[in-house]
């Protein structure tokens, strides 16, 4: 069997995937599994062992080329159409919530495609599941509904834990050695995030302020040395926190690429940044983590059920989460939920996860086990 996943969407949500994705490989082993990205994660899914090809699409390329002659974009869309066709699949598993894979599906001649039936887009699809929007439970549990038409069966335990490879973490010390921190105890504050809201990214960030009192007690009260980071865009942002501590951070990080961003958090004793994708590549790198959501449910878009290295901190408004079905209200509160958040319910949560932990005894028929750990 040949199965194709696609999913054009960012970090969070491509790591949500990643359980759906080991579920199909532990129920056909033998499978052939290619995946379907966009330009930015190409580099996170093409280090998954669970698949065997993948290729990055980019609308934003298409749509470049399409622009500027409709020959060259027709003969972009023909090239990675085709590149679907040639590989044969069976199954399509579609992720995109839009009808243009589906349609892209049939075109290439994949008999079998399921997905999401959001607002009536699942018409291409042969399997489709009603979808109203994602409430009350992960994205990742919502993923694994898809097994279902299939008749695979769902795993009992939801995590997209992964391995580095030692290529990216070798990258990440040689970038932390450049910036004289070569075995340093570091804490990644990351301040930005939520890129895939374009302008409405502000109203999921704590204000600069509080991340700089945050970014202060880890310094002076954990002795660790802070490292801010974000993207490009992001820059001016790491630099107002920066302005606003006692103290300057050790480096601000422009992410490099993914992998070695990986590395770098996995490198950290503590990440601390408003709900995204550093967020997640932190819990995939078994790195703790604290997390500020304000419009956003972390029932739904937070660490996994459980989680034992993640806490998550929100001020309790009747309005919050006010995100639904992928839509952003005006908010007429001027963004209380993350501006009256205060900083010392996240220094507490940070405290908990950076002190150390007991050893606890288990009795088994082998003898008594003691154990380290976080308590959930």
């Amino acid at each position: 069997m040949r199965i194709l996943i696609a999913n054009p969407f960012g970090i969070g949500d491509l790591l949500f995937s990643l359980p759906l994705i080991r579920a199909i490989r532990a129920a056909e082993p033998d499978c052939f599994i290619g995946a379907l990205c966009n330009a930015r994660t190409e580099e996170l899914v093409g280090c998954w062992p669970e698949l065997n090809w993948h290729h990055a699409f980019e609308k934003d390329e298409f749509r470049r080329r399409w622009k500027s002659s409709r020959s060259a974009g027709s003969r972009f869309l023909s090239e990675t159409l085709g590149m679907i066709r040639d590989r044969r699949f069976d199954v399509l598993v579609d992720l995109s919530l839009g009808w243009h894979m589906g349609f892209a599906g049939l075109l290439c001649g994949i008999r079998r495609r399921t997905g999401f039936n959001f607002r009536g887009r699942g018409r291409f699809l042969t399997e489709p599941i009603p979808l109203h929007g994602f409430s009350s439970r992960p994205v990742a549990d919502y993923y694994l509904d898809l097994l279902r038409p299939l008749g695979w069966p769902r795993p009992e335990r939801v995590t997209w834990e992964m391995n580095l490879p030692p290529e990216a973490a070798q990258r990440a010390e040689e970038y932390l050695g450049r910036e004289g921190l070569a075995g340093a105890n570091l804490a990644a504050v990351v301040p930005g995030g939520g890129a895939s809201w374009g302008p409405n990214a502000r109203y999921k960030q704590w204000p600069a302020r509080q991340f700089a009192q945050a970014a202060d007690h880890l310094s002076r009260q954990r002795r660790l040395k802070i490292l801010l980071v974000g993207d490009a865009g992001e820059e001016s942002l790491c630099k107002e926190v920066a302005a606003q501590m006692s103290a300057p951070p050790a480096a601000i990080v422009h992410v490099p690429s993914l992998l070695t961003l990986a590395g770098i958090l996995r490198r950290c004793r503590l990440v601390l940044g408003n709900d995204g994708g550093a967020l997640h590549l932190a819990e995939a790198m078994g790195t703790p983590a604290v997390s500020i959501f304000g419009p956003v449910d972390p029932a739904v878009y937070g660490p996994p059920p459980g989680s034992s290295l993640h806490r998550v901190v929100a001020k309790r408004l009747a309005c919050r989460p006010c995100y639904r079905s992928f839509r952003f209200p005006p908010c007429p509160w001027e963004n209380a939920c993350l501006k009256d958040l205060e900083a010392a319910p996240v220094l507490e949560a940070a405290d908990g996860l950076l002190e150390p932990q007991p050893v606890r005894r288990t009795e088994t028929p082998f003898g008594t086990s003691y154990r380290t750990g976080l308590s959930g």
